[in-house]
């Protein structure tokens, strides 16, 4: 059942098309959601809340190795993508391997764009697009003290 909450790029367009043909609003955000956390789970709930369908852009190994360093990610991009999908709030899943979501988002035509409130709107990648597109974009308040490279931190800290 997950995996077929995994899509491909063209799969998700289809699905995206479909939505929205069915007058359903979309909320797309994007992350590398390495170790999935308290944070994490908080954010995708909210942000779901914003919408009819949840589509959840995530980062490919390569591409969170090129942001977070050559450790990362810890987990898989097939594990992280199926612990995604399980995730009732999330409607789809689907992988991209650039460096900004830019592209996926043009291809999505989202309806809504949400990121944490770490970022300015001004800074969010496809903010212009979707509001060009008659969309808005929502930032969300994370939970302090929660993030993979902290939580990270900490387990190597107890252990060495």
């Amino acid at each position: 059942m997950t995996e077929s909450k995994i899509l491909t790029r063209k799969q998700a367009v289809l699905r995206a098309e479909q939505w929205h043909s069915e007058g359903k609003q979309i909320v797309f955000t994007n992350g590398c959601f390495d170790i999935l956390h308290l944070g994490h789970i908080d954010y995708l709930e909210k942000a779901r809340r914003f919408g009819d369908k949840l589509i959840l852009g995530l980062n490919t190994d390569a591409s969170v190795s090129c942001i977070k360093g050559p450790l990362r990610p810890v987990v898989n991009e097939y594990a992280r993508a199926r612990l995604m999908a399980a995730l009732a709030f999330v409607d789809a899943v689907t992988l991209f391997d650039e460096e900004t979501p830019l592209e996926l988002i043009q291809a999505l035509k989202p309806d809504i764009l949400v990121k944490g409130d770490d970022y300015a709107i001004a800074n969010i990648v496809g903010a212009d697009f979707v509001i060009q597109n008659g969309g808005w974009v929502q930032t969300i308040p994370l939970v302090a003290g929660y993030s993979t490279t902290a939580l990270i931190k900490k387990i190597q800290e107890a252990y060495h």
